[in-house]
């Protein structure tokens, strides 16, 4: 399969496209066939080097956290998925990531895709989602009948948030 990966930090110009062998999911893992991922501030930051400290990858390392697309094998131990099933994920920062043909998750970071948006649409809501969502929600405490003004409704967080608000 195919996969994007770079060697050593820096520019977008250490990003290759290669050849690289097929995962197989472990025990709780599923294995996606990714239909698209999408790139934030974090995996340029990541990519660059200066995230180290946090998410200490390993090189050669396989970049996108967000993941959208199609269960295709399951690991030891994994229910509530089945193969077949349209999901999106957040996969966690130090591990390969989604820009490769397939990707294996963790079972519990994957969610079901929204029916009504294309899977190359959803792979942008994994990350800005999760993160209006624990603004509002985790460190906010929005309950339903609070108002709450949201600065920066232009940007995909704020928009994520003002419709998760409402």
């Amino acid at each position: 399969m195919q996969a994007v990966r770079f060697h050593e930090f820096g520019t977008p110009d250490v990003l290759r496209l290669e050849e690289v062998p097929l995962p197989a999911p472990g025990p709780g893992e599923v294995r996606v066939r990714v239909a698209a991922t999408s790139f934030n501030a974090v995996d340029g930051n990541i990519r660059l080097g200066v995230m180290q400290g946090p998410f200490p990858v390993a090189l050669p390392h396989v970049p996108g956290a967000d993941l959208a697309g199609t269960v295709d094998a399951l690991g030891e131990g994994v229910t509530g998925w089945a193969v077949g099933d349209r999901v999106v994920g957040f996969l966690p920062m130090v591990p390969d990531g989604a820009s490769a043909e397939q990707v294996v998750a963790p079972a519990e970071v994957l969610a079901a895709a929204p029916t009504a948006v294309p899977l190359v649409d959803a792979a942008a809501l994994p990350l800005v989602g999760l993160t209006a969502w624990q603004a509002l929600f985790d460190h906010g405490g929005l309950v339903a009948g609070q108002r709450v003004l949201v600065v920066g409704a232009g940007g995909a967080v704020g928009g994520y948030a003002v419709q998760l608000a409402a």
